[in-house]
Parts: structure tokens; C-alpha cells; sequence
């Protein structure tokens, strides 16, 4: 699983980058000037600047929540049949130090696995389901963990528990690994990792690209606002005109 680092670097990063483009921009635009910029342009591009970049570094998270998915596999998880899940649980379990037997497709009292280590053992049952896992397989898995034996009892699934099964496992001790735990763990587990340095360097790449869009857009944005400007002065310029010779 992820570990507290990550969660931290998730949560700092984003905010550290922020504050850094923030004061950044404050040193260059505003104290390097020595003033807050006497026709206030400046203060405006440092805005925009802060706004775009700011942008930029709260898509970092989502940057890192994509390469995670990417690093699990869910989505091919998603495409697996019922025994390629189950081959796939069984050898992120092995990842994870567990001696693992599989039970086979009959007569296997409701666990697809049973897994071993420092002496306890645990039954799975995996689920790769499109819709909810109802409480039926809560209660399989019961009956498995009293056939086997076993210590504890686990349902694996690709999707998500209903209320029901949910509190029937609540009720019984088992443990329910549902889609973003079972992203977690494969992510944490995978053969093949991407760095986080690589992650990041992507992401500021792509910050700069939306740096790059924001500060377009702002400047567009003026252009129409300067032009309706101009059309709004040279209409009541106009009018102003026709109520004088009006009066005149």
C-alpha cells in the first residue's frame, strides 16, 4: 500500500510549487520595481502569472492519481475474466510475501484463494464485477474461512460493495478490498514503477504549456475588454454629442 510519505508528498507538493511561483512573481514584479507598479499593468500580469500558475500546480495531484492508475493496471484488471483476476491477485499476493494456493473453479467452498504467511492463514474471494458486490459473496466467504480454517477472510473486487455487504462484513470480521484500495495495492506492487521525478518534470511541462494557454487567453480577454471599452466610450461620446445639439 502507499505508504505516509506519499500521501504527505501529494499533499505538499501542490502547496509548496504554489508558493513558490507566488513569491516567485512577488520578488521580480513587485519588489524588483520597488513600487506596486504605478499604472498597476504590472500588478495585472503578476495576477494573471499567479492565477495560470496556480492552475498548473493543482494538477499535479491528478497528474500522480493518473500515474498511479496507469502503474496498477486497473483498466486491464477491468477487461480480465473471473480466472485472470484470480491469477492476478494471486501473484500481487506472492508480491506481497504471501504463500498462495489456488483452490480452482469447483468445489472451492467460496474462496478463490488461500493465502499463507508467519503462520495465520486467509481465504479470498475475488469478485471482478461491473456493478456492486452484493452480500452474497461476504457470505461465501464466511463459509470458506470455516471450511479452511482460516484466520481471516477477504473479498477482492475490481468495483465497489453494497450497504449490505458492506455491513454484513462489518459484522463478521471480513475485510473488503474494493477498487481504490485494490488500486493501491497494485500500484504499490507493480513489476514495473514510474518515478516520481518523472512524474513531476511531466506535469511542470505541462503546467508551463498551461501557463502558456492561461496567459493567451487573459490577453485575448483584455483585447475584447479594451475594444468594448473603446466601443462603450465612443457611444456615449456619441450620445453625449446628440443630447448637445439637442439642447443647443
Amino acid at each position: 500500500m502507499e505508504g505516509g510519505g506519499a500521501a504527505v508528498l501529494r499533499a505538499l507538493v501542490p502547496f509548496g510549487l504554489l508558493v513558490a511561483v507566488s513569491a516567485a512573481l512577488d520578488a521580480v514584479v513587485v519588489r524588483g520595481s520597488g513600487t506596486l507598479a504605478p499604472d498597476g499593468a504590472l500588478a495585472d500580469v503578476a495576477l494573471a502569472l499567479s492565477a495560470a500558475g496556480a492552475l498548473a500546480v493543482l494538477g499535479l495531484p491528478g497528474a500522480i492519481r493518473s500515474v498511479r492508475l496507469r502503474r496498477a493496471g486497473i483498466r486491464d484488471v477491468d477487461a480480465m475474466s473471473g480466472a485472470e483476476f484470480e491469477a492476478r491477485l494471486a501473484s500481487l499476493y506472492r508480491s506481497m510475501g504471501f504463500e498462495v494456493r489456488h483452490t480452482g473453479r469447483r468445489g472451492d467452498f467460496g474462496a478463490d484463494l488461500v493465502l499463507a504467511r508467519d503462520g495465520e492463514q486467509s481465504v479470498v474471494q475475488a469478485k471482478r464485477y461491473r456493478g456492486a458486490v452484493g452480500i452474497e459473496a461476504v457470505q461465501q466467504v464466511v463459509g470458506a474461512a470455516r471450511y479452511y480454517g482460516a484466520d481471516s477472510a477477504v473479498v477482492v473486487t475490481n468495483s465497489t460493495c453494497t450497504p449490505a455487504a458492506r455491513a454484513l462484513a462489518d459484522a463478521s470480521g471480513v475485510e473488503l478490498v474494493e477498487r481504490a484500495a485494490l488500486v493501491r495495492l497494485l500500484a504499490a506492487h507493480a513489476e514495473v514503477r514510474t518515478g516520481m521525478v518523472r512524474t513531476l518534470l511531466a506535469q511542470l511541462a505541462e503546467g508551463a504549456r498551461l501557463c502558456a494557454f492561461a496567459s493567451g487567453m487573459l490577453a485575448r480577454l483584455a483585447w475584447w475588454l479594451l475594444r468594448l471599452a473603446w466601443w462603450l466610450l465612443r457611444l456615449a461620446g456619441r450620445s453625449l454629442r446628440a443630447v448637445r445639439r439637442a439642447v443647443g
